[in-house]
């Protein structure tokens, strides 16, 4: 077996290896610390950049260098096990959020080499000598700038910290709560259009010459439950956002959180992705015809998710250091009290109840 070939299923087999490594978290309470960790994570990225680099110009299927392709192949076995490594290396101690981003980001990395590697074999199992054409020959390069784009990518938003970490998921997650509040505010526009359209005027695309309403009338009292969902959802939004931006932007290195704010930090993103599940799963209700108890049904799993969300928020902002950093980057005017962010959030839950009881009302008159 060829030298190149040998060490180009050794480096395989690393990311195997290294896959499989990576699911296995490390059973050790004295880990580095978080800068030290993610500068050595961010230095072997940098590192498998450059070694993929220079085994895709030795290997370059229209002049291959066998022998110089050696030495990056060894670099790369190395490079993928110290990264499986170092992102095991993340802990409790530094979030289970950032564990997570950092293990799904090696395993990308990870993955990408891999092809990269195996399409490198392919090529030496159909070929045996240079090609300059052909579809093997194309892949090589459409694999490398993969790995090349993932590395760039985690490079440069790689959370700097859990608190940047978990802000970040509920980021994404926001992107999804404001979709499907604006589908609710769609759905009180289109009635308002309705409503200023005579009947000769209703246009339903045909379907009603094949026995189908595809645009059934929204009634007064379904208008009304979806006006009250609205008002519902514009408060969930609101108080997310302000998660977001007040609870989440703590200066990273700026504080030292305890292990029990760190587990409160982490209850976020799963929080925000059921809110996200509870608030769509309530929008749903609202096409019609609408079926009132179907909307109570999820009322009550929505306020579920809100209750849960308010005992671990709540909990969190009575962190003494949390609560400074929040006034000091509150936009005050010079002169004026600091206001407490808890009173704020108190009342937002406050409102969201009120408007979800309001709901409720409607909905037990409507049975």
């Amino acid at each position: 077996m060829p030298p190149a070939t040998a060490s180009l299923q050794l480096a395989h087999a690393a990311c195997d290896a290294a896959l499989e490594s990576i699911k296995v978290p490390l059973d050790n309470t004295q880990t580095p610390d978080l800068v030290v960790l993610r500068t050595d994570f961010i230095s072997l990225l940098s590192l498998i950049h450059a070694a993929t680099t220079k085994l895709a110009l030795a290997l370059k299927p229209s002049s291959p260098t066998y022998t110089a392709s050696l030495t990056p192949l060894k670099g790369i076995s190395d490079h993928v096990t110290a990264l499986s490594h170092c992102a095991r290396l993340f802990g409790p101690k530094h979030g289970s959020t950032l564990t997570q981003e950092i293990a799904m980001a090696a395993t990308d990395v990870l993955v990408s080499v891999k092809a990269l590697i195996r399409t490198f074999l392919d090529i030496e199992a159909s070929t045996r000598g240079p090609t300059s054409t052909g579809k093997a020959g194309d892949e090589y390069m459409v694999r490398m700038g993969a790995v090349h784009e993932i590395i760039s990518n985690i490079r440069s938003r790689l959370s700097k910290d859990n608190v940047a970490a978990v802000q970040k998921r509920l980021a994404q997650d926001h992107d999804s709560l404001d979709d499907g509040f604006q589908e609710v505010d769609g759905m009180i526009t289109d009635r308002e259009s309705v409503d200023s359209t005579s009947e000769d005027d209703w246009d339903d695309d045909g379907w009603s010459e094949l026995g189908v309403d595809s645009k059934t009338r929204m009634t007064d009292e379904e208008l009304e439950r979806t006006k009250k969902v609205h008002a519902i959802l514009r408060l969930s939004i609101l108080l997310h956002k302000r998660i977001i931006t007040d609870v989440l932007t703590v200066p990273s290195g700026r504080i030292k959180l305890s292990s029990h704010v760190v587990e409160n930090l982490d209850s976020l993103p799963p929080q925000s992705s059921s809110l996200v599940i509870a608030s769509d799963d309530l929008a749903a209700t609202l096409y019609t015809p609408q079926i009132p108890s179907d909307i109570s049904t999820e009322l009550v799993g929505f306020i579920t998710v809100i209750d849960s969300l308010r005992s671990t928020l709540l909990e969190l902002i009575e962190e003494p250091s949390l609560i400074d950093q929040m006034q000091a980057m509150s936009l005050q005017t010079p002169g004026t009290p600091q206001k407490d962010p808890k009173k704020w959030f108190q009342a937002c839950f406050a409102q969201i109840r009120k408007a979800a009881d309001n709901l409720g009302s409607i909905l037990n008159t409507d049975r």
